[in-house]
């Protein structure tokens, strides 16, 4: 049976037509994290099940989203990555996460899986890439007992799951203000003074991170 279309002549019905089926985003979503193998997918994406992800990653590679390579030993590992469509793709996406963020999450319901690097995806890509330029930091994040950091590298940003060795600064705050905070429904000088936001660090690592991030007018206005 062949995959379902819309029989529309429109570039978002034929967007559609090509990622819209279950999971595939997520996918998407995960592999703009960095290569991740066969199992680290499955793992990552508890419910998707082996014979449906399979499908997915198949798919995505012949439509020319993901591709497959080796890592060299002694990882010597098949792996899934974005080629430059998929990363585009996933730019296309940070403004769908940035409007479904404050009308749709609300407060994380029993069960429901969370990880911290998903939404720090969105704030990599407002990065002032000219202010971070010649910038070497690492931004440690705890968003609801999940850890996952920013490592900025001269331009380039990664989101990193998990805790960093030796962070420059440590950012903890709880999901929902850290989503009210990207909508400017809460200021970042607030949620500091009612200790809903927990930010430390060297002064100087701290200004560059509100600086490369674009935060700095985030303070004042809300």
């Amino acid at each position: 049976m062949g995959r379902r279309s819309y029989g529309q002549y429109c570039a978002l019905a034929k967007t559609l037509d090509l990622v819209g089926e279950r999971w595939t985003l997520l996918i998407v979503r995960d592999l703009a994290l960095g290569p991740k193998r066969y199992a680290d997918l499955l793992e990552g994406l508890p419910g998707i099940g082996t014979s449906l992800l399979a499908t997915r990653l198949k798919h995505l590679e012949a439509v020319g989203i993901a591709a497959r390579s080796r890592l060299p030993p002694p990882a010597a590992s098949t792996v899934y990555t974005l080629t430059t469509d998929g990363v585009a793709l996933v730019h296309a996406l940070v403004p769908l996460v940035a409007w479904g963020a404050p009308r749709l999450l609300g407060r994380r319901r029993r069960g429901e899986t969370f990880r911290a690097e998903w939404p720090l995806l969105v704030l990599a890509a407002g990065v002032d890439r000219e202010a971070a330029a010649r910038v070497r930091d690492v931004y440690e994040f705890e968003l609801d007992g999940s850890f996952a950091h920013l490592r900025v590298d001269n331009h380039d940003v990664a989101v990193v799951p998990g805790p960093a060795d030796r962070p420059d600064v440590t950012v903890r705050i709880d999901v929902p203000d850290f989503v009210a905070i990207g909508s400017g429904e809460l200021r970042i000088a607030d949620a500091l003074a009612d200790g809903r936001l927990h930010l430390d660090g060297d002064p100087g690592a701290i200004e560059r991170f509100f600086r490369v991030f674009r935060l700095g007018a985030m303070i004042d206005n809300g």
